[in-house]
């Protein structure tokens, strides 16, 4: 079975962001939303669905590409 995972921390790392928290604020600071519960989530690759502002979000962020983001994982 495959699923979606991410390389949220690889991304962040690339960027010297060290925490969700720091990434948070970034995001808010950019006039940006997004709960923290959501990107916790996702951290975690714990999300069964996504949503695509989020994604935007991260995206924009981070300065990547979804495809940069995300990948499949066979189980």
């Amino acid at each position: 079975m495959l699923k979606v995972r991410n390389r949220l921390a690889v991304k962040m790392a690339e960027k010297g962001i060290r925490s969700v928290s720091g990434l948070h604020r970034m995001i808010q600071g950019g006039g940006l939303t997004m709960s923290r519960r959501t990107l916790d989530k996702f951290y975690n690759n714990e999300s069964n669905r996504l949503d695509y502002d989020t994604l935007a979000t991260l995206c924009v962020i981070l300065e990547c590409e979804i495809g940069e983001l995300l990948y499949l994982e066979d189980e």
